[in-house]
């Protein structure tokens, strides 16, 4: 299950990088968050929340604090 997680993470990340759409991106963390959720630590799944909150305007992160978010849930799951 780790390498699934992980590799659901890096595949987000790619997409964060290669094709920057904040609701995309928050669908994706929504759907990360559903399926992995009862994986991952409280304080994880607030930063889970930043992204999935991106959906709307006023809560759009710039990209690089996306992958911020991302890089500290791959550094858990390594």
């Amino acid at each position: 299950m780790n390498e699934l997680i992980k590799a659901e993470l890096l595949d987000l990340r790619r997409h964060i990088l290669t094709d920057y759409q904040p609701t995309k991106v928050s669908i994706q963390a929504m759907k990360f968050l559903l399926d992995y959720s009862n994986e991952i630590p409280y304080e994880l799944q607030s930063n889970l929340h930043s992204l999935i909150a991106m959906d709307m305007d006023e809560f759009i992160l710039p990209q690089e604090e996306c992958i911020e978010i991302i890089d500290r849930l791959i550094a858990w799951r390594s």
